[in-house]
């Protein structure tokens, strides 16, 4: 299994979105993991959900993600913003790859339940 495999599977990217590299950089602790979709791609409107819609243009954007092991982990794709015939130019919605509300919930829980027991 390739690395791009790896982390496409564990960040449950699904098309259009695909990993299309990764960098791991051991002397400064860091991984970074750039996301894309296809040439080509098209996307629903985020605002009125008409699909199918083709992209008007793109821009790099860079999100932290939860650390690799030790190592800090930085998502970077192309977010596009598309064409629709009714609504004009809007940017697509972020699939939920760069989103760390359920991991800290998830953190948080945990370390709630670790000082009940202590306090017990």
């Amino acid at each position: 299994m390739r690395d791009t495999d790896l982390f496409q599977l564990a960040l449950g990217l699904v098309p259009p979105w695909m990993v299309k590299a990764c960098a791991f950089d051991a002397e400064k602790r860091r991984l970074d993991i750039e996301i894309d979709f296809a040439r080509g791609g098209r996307f629903p409107c985020p605002h009125c959900g008409k699909a199918d819609c083709p992209v008007h243009d793109t821009a790099m954007q860079e999100w932290r993600h939860l650390d690799f092991f030790q190592h800090q982990a930085f998502l970077h794709a192309r977010v596009a913003r598309i064409a629709c015939p009714d609504c004009g130019v809007k940017q697509i919605a972020v699939p939920s790859w760069r989103s760390h509300a359920a991991h800290g919930r998830r953190a948080r829980a945990r370390a709630s339940r670790c000082c009940l027991r202590r306090s017990s």
